[in-house]
């Protein structure tokens, strides 16, 4: 069997598109020395500037080999950019092509499995630029239309997807993600100090990472975070890590506001490396998000042996398991209780940490490789 996997999203900065192809490539280099494996760096409407750049997350593995590595880099953008030519005959033969961000192009020579993330542009569309909806709606009827599979990280979005169209019923696989081995409680001390030192963290602090954008619900996050600091029930610091994505004036303002007194911490972009060691630094992650096809944040932080409190809607439960406290991302007291209980009671965030560590060894690289591997084997027949 040979199998065409788009990884075109494997550029800086990375999300969490990015961190799933890794991680999938990774987990069948793991499982299968057998199939073969092109990996497209560049996939219809996704052209990196540098895409020969690529070869860099090509398994150390014969079976596995980057298209187009040795065509000239200006020919190849002519051909698939410019030149008004049918793009399928540009890639290689495979019997399966799989399509890693919601892109369904129409096929004739393979198969095509098309992963979808989350539908959170289908049901709260106003969480989104007016383009980037219009442009994922379109983007999505295409896949359902024309994919033989389509791959969820979850039950609550395999829910959505068939509640989206019924039709696809028969046809969604539910395949759970993994994070990096990376993510890890193996750092040292004397690393958790400089890292520290490097960003300027010198009181305990409660972590938040992810995308600066609406669905992450920061602002109510900040929000309670004011109040406890007002009245004295809690002494860490909050630090928010992510880029800033669309729509984040309300969450720019909330971290802006004086009422922080200093004790909100924007750090903006962090380097993959630097991210392990954030998770176990911190006192705790709390990741209140409003809708997640997967929620890759709380997963990476349990496997660094963090405490977690997170939402207890959409597929945040699936993946924290009974390790997290849950909590309800609208009303305040309940996110309010939870920080309070955790940042009080250094037994409970002990108890917690061992209850992380167990809780992320059930998600791996190579059950997310053998779930995809799955489906490729059924469409190849």
């Amino acid at each position: 069997m040979r199998v065409g996997i788009d990884i075109c999203r494997l550029t800086d900065p990375w999300t969490g598109v990015g961190n799933y192809i890794y991680n999938l490539v990774s987990g069948l280099a793991k499982v299968d020395q057998a199939n073969q494996y092109v990996l497209y760096p560049y996939f219809w409407d996704c052209f990196p500037k540098k895409y020969k750049g690529l070869a860099e997350f090509v398994p150390n593995s014969p079976n596995f080999r980057l298209h187009g590595a040795d065509k000239v880099e200006l020919g190849v953008k002519l051909f698939w950019c410019k030149l008004k030519l049918p793009k399928e005959p540009q890639l290689a033969k495979v019997d399966v092509t799989h399509s890693t961000n919601i892109s369904g192009p129409r096929l004739r020579n393979s198969k095509l499995a098309v992963t979808i993330h989350d539908l959170s542009f289908v049901y709260e569309p106003q969480w989104h630029k007016k383009d980037n909806v219009a442009f994922s709606m379109r983007a999505l009827n295409r896949a359902v239309r024309r994919a033989d599979a389509l791959i969820v990280p979850s039950e609550f979005t395999a829910r959505e997807l068939i509640r989206f169209d019924p039709s696809v019923r028969g046809r969604v696989r539910v395949v759970y993600e993994a994070v990096s081995p990376r993510f890890s409680a193996a750092q040292s001390k004397k690393a958790l100090a400089g890292l520290r030192k490097k960003y300027g963290l010198e009181k305990p602090f409660f972590l938040f990472v992810g995308t600066l954008e609406p669905r992450k619900n920061l602002p109510h996050l900040v929000k309670v975070f004011h109040h406890l600091w007002e009245n004295g029930l809690i002494e860490q610091d909050l630090v928010l890590v992510g880029g800033e994505g669309w729509k984040a004036d309300e969450t720019m303002r909330a971290i802006k506001d004086p009422a922080g007194r200093g004790k909100v911490k924007a750090l903006g972009y962090v380097p993959f490396e630097d991210l392990p060691g954030l998770y176990q630094a911190a006192y705790g992650v709390v990741y209140p998000s409003l809708y997640e096809g997967f929620g890759l944040p709380v997963l990476e932080a349990m496997a660094c042996g963090a405490p977690v409190i997170t939402s207890n809607i959409s597929s945040l439960p699936e993946v924290a398991g009974e390790a997290a406290l849950l909590t309800d991302p609208v009303d305040e007291s309940s996110l309010a209780d939870a920080v309070v209980r955790l940042g009080r009671d250094q037994g409970l965030k002990n108890r917690m940490s061992g209850l992380s560590l167990e809780q992320a060894a059930k998600f791996s690289r190579e059950a997310m490789g053998q779930g995809t591997l799955s489906v490729y084997r059924e469409l190849a027949g």
